[in-house]
């Protein structure tokens, strides 16, 4: 099998000689793969450090957190570079999968807020926040009242008010079942019950739909 990327965060540990509670950080390794991995982590100043947990394993597709304690923080100690080397295996055949090293560094004093500003380099400056202008009431309301509502932006449906004329037409005609007696309209336009019954059908369903909000 080929070497594979190992994933850790963060990618260097700064401890701080003044300030104990940098003494205790945490290193997460990840395993983004389908397979499950061994783990095994080295240091180059065992006799510095603690490391607690230092073999496992990690299941497919999640990560660990490895617990890591400066044990001897000093100021002979300080500005000396040490490494850490998480190492990954394959479970089944012990093979070498991949390596990462983490630099380890004890910085005397504490840590301030213009190390931030150095890690991002002069280049790179903070934004000010700035409020959104409130706009005048009178300027809100103006906008809202001259806005044109959904139903006038709608254009008319000629086609529906068309079926609908034609429909009313057809149901003011004679129905066929009537007697004819000297009757004006010409027998081809005597239709039957049934007939004015679909028309009155339509026409409802045209009329909601031209009617509707």
């Amino acid at each position: 099998m080929k070497n594979v990327p190992v994933f850790i965060f963060p990618v260097s540990l700064e401890f701080y000689l003044n300030a104990r509670h940098t003494h205790k950080q945490l290193l997460t390794v990840y395993n983004p793969y389908d397979f499950s991995v061994n783990f095994k982590v080295l240091c180059t100043s065992p006799n510095k450090f603690t490391v607690i947990d230092p073999e496992g394993v990690i299941a497919p597709q999640s990560c660990i957190d490895i617990v890591v304690r400066y044990t001897q923080p000093s100021a002979s100690h300080c500005n000396t570079t040490e490494k850490f080397r998480i190492t990954m295996f394959d479970r089944n055949t012990q093979q070498t999968l991949g390596k990462r090293d983490i630099p380890t560094k004890l910085i005397e004093g504490e840590p301030s807020n213009t190390n931030l500003g150095e890690c991002l380099g002069d280049s790179f400056h903070p934004l000010s926040t700035k409020a959104a202008p409130i706009r005048p009431v009178e300027e809100h309301t103006r906008f809202i009242c001259n806005h044109p509502s959904h139903r006038d932006q709608q254009p008319i449906n000629v086609v529906a008010v068309a079926v609908s004329i034609c429909c009313i037409a057809a149901l003011l005609l004679p129905t066929q079942p009537e007697p004819v007696v000297k009757s004006q309209w010409p027998e081809w336009l005597h239709i039957g019950s049934n007939l004015k019954l679909v028309f009155s059908f339509v026409l409802g369903l045209v009329s909601m739909l031209v009617l509707r909000p």
